[in-house]
Formats: structure tokens, C-alpha cells, sequence
């Protein structure tokens, strides 16, 4: 059976599939402020794909199979809670994650005439997404669909009393791509800020990772590989309440022991994690930025 939600999915065109993040784990260690331990890396979570629908289930609680880019045609399941257009308490069976709509429809064509052993004459394959990745498993803020921000999504997170909507990276124009993250207030409505991060093409997709540093104060850290230029690493860190940045910094690291690398860690096992450059073999840290009194303060590195 066809749900309504298809004919609002289908024409959703951006898929994404996340690049393994080269950003630093949170360490952080009790007494810590909420979730400081978390690591929240979009690597780590399912996002806003195009795939081919083949079938539908309740979900009845049992093991979900999970998608094998090493198998692109083996079915694999999508809960439905997970994702902003679909049904709660359904799995969608599915085929295939793709990046765009013409490999997505190759692919679907495939499937459609010369893999009829997939699915039933009643639930015949089609292209849709389920929209955006919810990475919470449950919240109190309102997703206002009619923020335009929300539908193009990515991923949405709620955290601190604030929505944050990731953007995948955008196709590549005039030599670059570029990655948006949105700061939405809790009721869906007001776009409180945004953060913008670009990237040569030839380095493919960016990784963004969230590391809260107090109620409503976040480093965003954003990280590309262009292939034999190092790890760009870019970290914005925003107070949302005051709509303010507090600081960016940038830096590429590049291989080798005694290169100096920019980072995120918990150094002193205090839950709150600080910004680092460190020596990359040793991990000795050259260079420390702390939270301290309400504000960054850069400190002597033990």
C-alpha cells in the first residue's frame, strides 16, 4: 500500500552519504555539564538519502538490517521514526543511497526490470527520501515545516533548547562546495544564526561535529580532506541566546609526528572540552582555549 507521505518525499533531491570523521572524541569525564561526554558527529548518523522503496512494515521491535555500500542492492531497513516525512512505528524496506536523482533513477530502472524478485506486484519500487535525519529520539521543540530551512535538511538535532539543522554538502559550483548549519529557535520559527563552511571540490564532503561547551554555547567544528593537502579543520564557536560569534579559527593538518594539529578535547578531564593544538604523535598540547567565567580564555597548556 502507498502512503501519503510518498508524494510529498519524492521529490526531495538531495542524498547523502557521510564521510568517517577525522575530528577529535569528547573525553570528558564526571562532574560534566549535560551531554558533554557525547560524541555528535553527523558521520554517526543516518541522514536524508535518496533511496528505492520496495516494501513496508510495522515495526514490531525486531533487528533492523542496516545498509552494505559494499552490497548497493541488498535490501536494508529505514525506521520510520527517524525520519521527518515518514510514518512513525513503520520500517521501510529499501534499496540502494544515492547522492543524486539520475543515479538514483538508473539504478531504480534496474531494479524495477531485472530484479522483480525484490518486490510485489502491489508495492511496486519508486525513488523517494524520508527527509531528514531526527538524531534525537525524542524532543520538546517544534519542526516547523514551514521554516524553509527544515525540508532541505540534512539532520536535525535538538539540543540546549535550540534547533540545529544541518545542510548536506551542495553540489560542486564554481569550484566549490559549501555546508550550512542553522541555528532555529525551539518553537521552529526564528533562524537565530547560521554557519557556513566551504571546500574545494576535489575534497568531497565536509564533516561536521557539535561539541556543547555550556547551555547554548557550541563549537562547531567543520573538517575536509582535499586529497594530499592535509585535514582542514575550521571551529566557529557561537553563543546561540546572544546570536554571537566568539571565535573561528582554521588550520590544516597535515600528516607527519611532529606536525601540529588543531583539534577538540576534553584535556583536563573536566567535562568541558577546550580547542587544542597539539604535536600529532605525542599529543602534547602547544596551545589551549578554555571555557572559563562565560568566555574562551586561551591558557597555559600543561
Amino acid at each position: 500500500m502507498r502512503n501519503a507521505h510518498k508524494h510529498s518525499t519524492s521529490r526531495s533531491m538531495f542524498g547523502l552519504a557521510l564521510l568517517t570523521s577525522t575530528a577529535s572524541l569528547l573525553l570528558g569525564a564526571a562532574p560534566a555539564p549535560a551531554h558533554a561526554e557525547e560524541r555528535l558527529c553527523d558521520s554517526e548518523w543516518g541522514a536524508k538519502s535518496l533511496t528505492i522503496e520496495i516494501g513496508e512494515r510495522k515495526n514490531d521491535g525486531q533487528p533492523l538490517q542496516s545498509y552494505d555500500p559494499s552490497k548497493p542492492f541488498a535490501p536494508y531497513d529505514l525506521p520510520g521514526d527517524r525520519y521527518l516525512f515518514a510514518e512513525k512505528a513503520v520500517v521501510y524496506r529499501t534499496v540502494g543511497n544515492f547522492t543524486d536523482r539520475q543515479e538514483g533513477e538508473e539504478a531504480l530502472k534496474t531494479v524495477y526490470t531485472e530484479m522483480t524478485h525484490l518486490y510485489t506486484g502491489a508495492y511496486k519500487p519508486y525513488l523517494t527520501s524520508l527527509g531528514p535525519y531526527l538524531v534525537n529520539d525524542a524532543s520538546t521543540c517544534k519542526v516547523n515545516r514551514d521554516n524553509p530551512v527544515i525540508d532541505p535538511a540534512s539532520w536535525i538535532m535538538e539540543k540546549d533548547k535550540v534547533l540545529l539543522v544541518g545542510q548536506a554538502t551542495t553540489a560542486c559550483e564554481r569550484g566549490q562546495t559549501t555546508k550550512k548549519l542553522t541555528v532555529v529557535s525551539c518553537d521552529g520559527k526564528k533562524n537565530l544564526l547560521t554557519d557556513s563552511v566551504s571546500a574545494p571540490c576535489e575534497a568531497g564532503r565536509i564533516t561536521t561535529c557539535i561539541h556543547p561547551l555550556a547551555p547554548g554555547v557550541f563549537i562547531f567544528e567543520h573538517s575536509y580532506s582535499p586529497p594530499g593537502a592535509g585535514t582542514s579543520v575550521n571551529l566557529r564557536v557561537y553563543d546561540t541566546g546572544k546570536k554571537k560569534k566568539l571565535k573561528a579559527l582554521s588550520w590544516v593538518n597535515e600528516g607527519g609526528p611532529e606536525a601540529e594539529v588543531l583539534g577538540v578535547e576534553d584535556v583536563d578531564k573536566d567535562g568541558v572540552p577546550e580547542i587544542v593544538r597539539s604535536i600529532a604523535e605525542s599529543g602534547k598540547p602547544t596551545s589551549l582555549f578554555k571555557w572559563k567565567s562565560g568566555k574562551l580564555t586561551e591558557v597555559k597548556a600543561p
